[in-house]
């Protein structure tokens, strides 16, 4: 695991940690502990020991949350508050299960504990580029969210997958193109019952409750064969949309690394919507500083490529920010209805960087520019968009996050240049060059 500490990027695993802690003393438990192999040490006094950072230079908090992250059980927490031990007692040390394990709230107050016997967390779309563990493999904001709060409350959990149904958090495995919703009916039924059974291979189901983190998709088939099976099936988060998913697990997005937001959401194609229905959304969701990111479909895909004379793929097409800090330390008041409601769907190439760039590659190559009517047609007709409100202070270095991951192909700025984006840039500037010669 990498992470940021004071502006400085460090390393650590857990098999450091063990080893830095074998044979030493920890002191006096005050508020806080980890569990090492049996053994329960200071957050501070374990990290400071596995890493060599003096204690003064991270909180208590700090230290628990990344220790955390490494699958060792800790204390009750939440980030961000202060925790409250009432009613909250650690499960015992299981082998089986190294990375993490969990008790999850039920629908109406997330955060608080069931009694649940093990947890399931649904794989997401969005995967790390290579082979991963199958904690780290998923980086979707739901499953992350789900993930972390498992991981926080101390009981065993897998994740289920669309292609290798039961996995360990320390599975290795490598990113994959498999979504069950899009699968037959008989392939989601056999599914459920190759899961069950890989579960039924791992502890005795009759009289358990297995809670699932996971959509419809993923929960229907698991049903019939938990019932048959003797063991109860919960869902916390039956009924919620994707959106009302990550209410459920904390408001806005977690800060990782110092300062780093999860923009898991906003690589998820199925949390985008289209413009009618952002338009129709209205203020509600959207009067605040974050990030977006822009999808096209098959057919606006082809237009583009054809304007551009290079390759437009399906898919996500270009990310931004809204408000947030200027480089000049000066915090923007633009929100995202103002950025996508006003400027993008309703304004016009002049003041919307995202519309000249449209508007450059849709128009005849030497002919007169389209017009600002048929761009913002051609976007109800073929984009859909995503967003992530967040903290103005977390917006900039979301995204470039956002861009680091995504790499938009009509992003200009802090992005690699490539021979789409120079055609796009020379095809920009006559544009505008065009339009000031005829004001």
């Amino acid at each position: 695991m990498d992470f940021v500490l004071n502006g400085v990027r460090h390393s650590l695993d857990a098999s450091t940690v063990r080893s830095a802690l074998r044979g030493g003393a920890p002191d006096d438990i005050r508020e806080h502990w980890i569990d090492v192999d049996g053994v329960r040490w200071p957050p501070k006094q374990a990290l400071a020991l596995a890493t060599g950072i003096d204690r003064s230079e991270f909180t208590s908090h700090r230290a628990l949350g990344l220790l955390e992250r490494l699958g060792f059980r800790t204390s009750p927490w939440v980030p961000g508050q202060r925790p409250s031990h009432a009613g909250r007692t650690a499960a015992p040390h299981t082998s089986d299960v190294s990375l993490a394990e969990t008790v999850t709230p039920g629908r109406a107050a997330a955060g608080a504990s069931t009694a649940a016997d093990i947890v399931l967390v649904g794989c997401s779309g969005s995967k790390a580029a290579g082979p991963a563990r199958a904690a780290e493999l998923f980086t979707g904001a739901g499953f992350r969210k789900a993930r972390d709060l498992a991981i926080r409350s101390g009981r065993p959990w897998y994740v289920i997958s669309a292609k290798f149904g039961l996995l360990h958090p320390d599975d290795l495995v490598g990113p994959y193109d498999v979504y069950l919703a899009d699968r037959s009916s008989q392939y989601r039924a056999t599914w459920g019952e190759w899961v069950v059974a890989q579960l039924g291979e791992r502890l005795a189901l009759s009289g358990i409750t297995v809670e699932v983190h996971a959509g419809e998709a993923y929960t229907a088939p698991l049903r019939e064969p938990l019932r048959r099976l003797g063991a109860a099936l919960h869902e916390p988060l039956a009924g919620l949309r994707q959106g009302e998913r990550l209410a459920w697990y904390g408001a806005g997005a977690d800060p990782i690394d110092d300062g780093v937001p999860d923009v898991g959401l906003l690589l998820d194609e199925r949390a985008a919507v289209a413009p009618a229905a952002f338009l129709a959304a209205g203020l509600a969701g959207a009067a605040r500083p974050g990030l977006y990111s822009w999808w096209v479909d098959e057919a606006g895909a082809h237009d583009l490529s054809a304007g551009l004379g290079h390759r437009v793929r399906p898919g996500l097409v270009y990310a931004g920010r809204a408000g947030g800090v200027r480089p000049g330390g000066k915090a923007s008041a633009n929100t995202l209805w103002g950025r996508i409601g006003e400027m993008h769907l309703g304004g016009s190439r002049q003041f919307s960087t995202f519309r000249l760039t449209l508007a450059a590659a849709l128009s005849p190559p030497g002919g007169p520019a389209i017009d600002e009517v048929t761009v913002t047609d051609w976007m109800h007709r073929h984009l859909k968009v995503a967003v992530l409100p967040l903290p103005f202070e977390l917006v900039t270095a979301g995204e470039e996050e956002l861009l680091r991951q995504a790499d938009p192909p009509l992003n200009l700025r802090d992005v690699r240049v490539t021979e789409l984006r120079r055609t796009l840039s020379r095809q920009r500037s006559a544009l505008t060059a065009a339009s000031k010669g005829s004001v």
